[in-house]
């Protein structure tokens, strides 16, 4: 089987030779073991943090599939759980096949959306968004709130949810084609280019309330911005730092009196920390796809050998949506 390893941890701005593209033995399983035949890999953020040590899970040793989360269809089950060709999704890495404990596995119903959602929006993403919406930003009618990286997979489905609550939601992004996307297919009120010269300046203008809540991916200079015009009893969740995940150095932190002012309330996610979740926020994101109240969209990479490539765009911002890799078997 093609297998994506990893032969160098990266430095800075992760590139196409620190990965390899491997042929590697089918695994066997053993006792209390899946063999799964993968056919959509997630190409995910917080991997980059992984690779630096700087991510709840440890980085992979040099050689090592690299991990990420997928999903696939049964090949043989040792235990019994689990029928030949049923789709299931789980932590199984970059490679034509994978195995797995039992346990660790999620079935995957093909029948509330196509079977690549299970990495995407009824996913670990789809739960982020969900979890870091429900418990911390509680959004409210008539409140504003603001979500970075709001073209992408969390992003995306955070602001939508905001939305379907009542709350006006401004996105933050990277492009005017990105804005564009924002408004006129994910439905946000606003959204801003935070890689302008005057990026302050257009999210006052697009928030004269000052803000209620706001879901941040990024971290660096956006949170900063952002914090600088939070409303009375603010909700923050802290979500990723993309900002950081190439630096070499930590940045120091962000100007913190304005949160003091506010009486704001900061608060990380850990999507982990919400797992015994995942049916309620599946059902729930599932329902409102059904109902047309949310959209997603997916960057489909094709082939394991071109992996690397996607998840270095992805460090980019150059997706749209969530960024996948469609496994080819000969």
């Amino acid at each position: 089987m093609q297998a994506v390893c990893l032969r160098a941890i990266p430095e800075g701005m992760p590139q196409p030779s620190d990965f390899v593209l491997q042929t590697l033995p089918v695994p066997r399983p053993g006792t209390g073991q899946v063999l799964v035949r993968l056919h959509w890999l997630s190409l995910d953020p917080f991997l980059r943090a992984q690779l630096g040590g700087r991510y709840v899970a440890p980085c992979p040793p040099l050689g090592a599939v690299v991990p990420g989360y997928a999903v696939g269809t049964v090949v043989e089950d040792a235990t019994g759980r689990f029928a030949a060709g049923q789709w299931v999704t789980g932590l199984l890495g970059w490679a034509q096949y994978a195995m797995a404990d039992a346990g660790a596995l999620q079935p995957v119903d093909a029948t509330l959306a196509p079977p690549s959602t299970a990495v995407g929006v009824l996913g670990v993403p789809g739960l982020t968004a969900w979890a870091g919406v429900r418990h911390i930003l509680e959004p409210k009618a008539g409140q504003t709130v603001v979500i970075s990286t709001a073209a992408g997979a969390v992003g995306s489905i955070a602001g939508q949810l905001c939305k379907a609550a009542g709350a006006r939601v401004v996105g933050l992004t990277s492009t005017t084609e990105k804005c564009t996307l924002l408004t006129e297919t994910y439905g946000f009120d606003a959204a801003v280019n935070y890689r302008a010269s005057d990026f302050a300046e257009a999210l006052r203008a697009a928030c004269p309330a000052r803000i209620d809540g706001y879901f941040d991916n990024v971290g660096g200079a956006v949170l900063e911005t952002v914090l600088g015009q939070l409303g009375l009893r603010a909700r923050v969740v802290l979500c990723g730092l993309s900002d950081q995940y190439n630096r070499a150095e930590r940045p120091p932190g962000p100007n913190l009196g304005p949160v003091i002012g506010a009486r704001a309330r900061l608060e990380g996610l850990v999507v982990y920390d919400h797992l015994d979740a995942f049916d309620t926020c599946r059902s729930e994101l599932a329902g409102l796809i059904a109902d047309g109240r949310l959209h997603y969209r997916e960057h489909i990479h094709h082939g394991l050998e071109n992996a690397a490539a996607g998840f270095i765009g992805l460090l980019r911002g150059e997706n749209t949506g969530k960024a996948l890799v469609a496994v080819a078997h000969d």
